[in-house]
């Protein structure tokens, strides 16, 4: 399960106390307990996390500085909303990356167990062609993404991969696509993993592109109360 973090950060730091807090509230966002513009209540964290008021703090800080959330005085932490310039901004930052990402991944099938764990990972995420709309569809895409990183092998591209704001992203618009909108979706993952598991790092890649360039295209159909004001 993909975190705040890559999971080259996590063999290369121990995580700290907010740390922790940091990945259990993206966690949180990625699972749909938490949603765009809900506050973040304090007390709430201090005792279901189990930690001290200043360690949340601490952690609501490192979420704001990562713009995961926005601390407002005297009103406290909500979580953040995108806006359509941020949601085509971040896309067009996924095209690049997810598109290297695909690149090497499918290069990468002839080494050892790779195409076995990677034919597992997509026949996961194409089990949800009848049933695309609930947060188990969320879980899966997110451990699509994070297996597709480690097979690509890339620990740069792991770094730079926005996990948080991808949660962000996704708990933000999931449950405004149509039904139509999320077919279309798995059949392009279909046509992605094709691509992978063939070793066709040149066709995955452009694959991968023309599935975030859609999904941008999805997006802004949506009305403007789906975005977050730009102010």
């Amino acid at each position: 399960m993909p975190r705040s973090g890559s999971t080259a950060d996590r063999r290369d730091f121990p995580a700290s106390v907010p740390d922790k807090v940091v990945d259990a509230v993206n966690e949180g966002i990625l699972r749909r307990r938490f949603s765009a513009g809900q506050r973040l209540v304090e007390a709430d964290l201090v005792q279901e996390l189990g930690v001290s008021r200043g360690t949340v703090r601490e952690a609501l800080k490192k979420l704001s500085a990562a713009g995961v959330v926005r601390l407002e005085p005297h009103r406290g932490a909500f979580i953040r909303s995108l806006t359509r310039g941020d949601a085509a901004q971040l896309l067009l930052v996924l095209e690049a990356l997810c598109g290297l990402a695909a690149r090497l991944a499918a290069g990468a099938m002839d080494d050892a167990g790779h195409r076995r764990r990677f034919a597992r990972t997509a026949e996961a995420i194409l089990s949800f062609e009848s049933n695309p709309e609930g947060a188990a569809f969320l879980t899966e895409r997110a451990r699509f993404y994070q297996t597709m990183l480690e097979i690509a092998g890339n620990r740069e591209l792991e770094r730079v991969m926005p996990l948080p704001h991808i949660h962000l992203f996704r708990t933000q618009f999931h449950g405004m696509l149509s039904h139509r909108d999320l077919r279309e979706t798995i059949r392009e993952y279909q046509e992605i993993c094709e691509a992978i598991l063939a070793g066709d790092a040149r066709l995955a890649e452009q694959r991968m592109c023309r599935h975030i360039r859609r999904t941008g295209e999805r997006i802004q159909r949506l009305p403007d109360s789906a975005f977050a004001r730009d102010d």
